[in-house]
C-alpha cells in the first residue's frame, strides 16, 4: 500500500510539472489567442486524464480491496 501511495504522489508531481512546463512553452509560441486557449484546454484535458487513470482509479481499487477484507 505504501508503494501505491508513493507512486500516486509521484504521478501527481509529474502531472503538475507537465502542466506547468507545457503552459510555459505555449506562452512563448506566437499564436492567435484563441488557438492558445484551445491548446491550453487540450493540455488540461490530457493532464486530467493522466491523474484520473494513474491516481484515482488505482486509489479506488485499493479502497475496494480494503473494504472486502
Amino acid at each position: 500500500m505504501a508503494q501505491s501511495l508513493i507512486s500516486i504522489v509521484i504521478a501527481l508531481i509529474v502531472a503538475g510539472f507537465l502542466l506547468w512546463a507545457l503552459r510555459q512553452i505555449i506562452a512563448l509560441i506566437p499564436m492567435d489567442p484563441w488557438l492558445k486557449q484551445v491548446v491550453d484546454v487540450l493540455i488540461l484535458i490530457v493532464v486530467v486524464a493522466i491523474v484520473l487513470f494513474y491516481v484515482l482509479v488505482p486509489l479506488l481499487h485499493m479502497l475496494a480491496a480494503q473494504l472486502h477484507l
